[in-house]
């Protein structure tokens, strides 16, 4: 893909991560449902895999 479009996933992702992630050190999901939790915390594994796969991906190039 090269830098252009794999840095912008990157950073996009990036935001979405440390979002949710202050959001929860802050305590703002303190409400709400186990499943929402869960479904919270299995978002934000899926993003670092994202993460993961895009930097492999332009390592092999």
């Amino acid at each position: 893909m090269g830098n252009g479009p794999s840095s912008w996933i990157l950073h996009m992702a990036f935001i979405i991560l440390i979002a949710n992630v202050w959001g929860l050190i802050l305590k703002e999901w303190k409400g709400v449902g186990k499943k929402t939790l869960s479904t919270i915390i299995i978002g934000i594994i899926v993003i670092l895999l994202s993460v993961l796969l895009v930097g492999w991906g332009n390592s092999m190039r």
